[in-house]
């Protein structure tokens, strides 16, 4: 599935149906964290966490992924 959300979030840049798949693939886990929360308030977080996740699905660049090793060096050089 990682690469089908890899090119789902690559097409939503443009196209709003690949979008609403990448926030369908999130919504179990935005439902489950949203059990944490007050009942009233959830309907409220649930929107404004939906708009986070839009705002970063467009911006994410998922040519500018970092592999292991690059990971490795930023870490272990101070």
């Amino acid at each position: 599935m990682s690469k089908e959300l890899v090119a789902l979030v690559e097409k939503s840049k443009y196209d709003d149906t690949a979008l609403l798949d990448v926030i369908q693939f999130f919504e179990p886990k935005l439902k489950n964290c949203l059990y944490q929360t007050h009942p009233i308030y959830r309907e409220d977080l649930r929107q404004d966490l939906t708009i986070i996740l839009i705002k970063t699905i467009k911006k994410y660049d998922v040519h500018s992924v970092p592999g292991f090793w690059e990971m490795k060096n930023r870490f272990s050089n101070p």
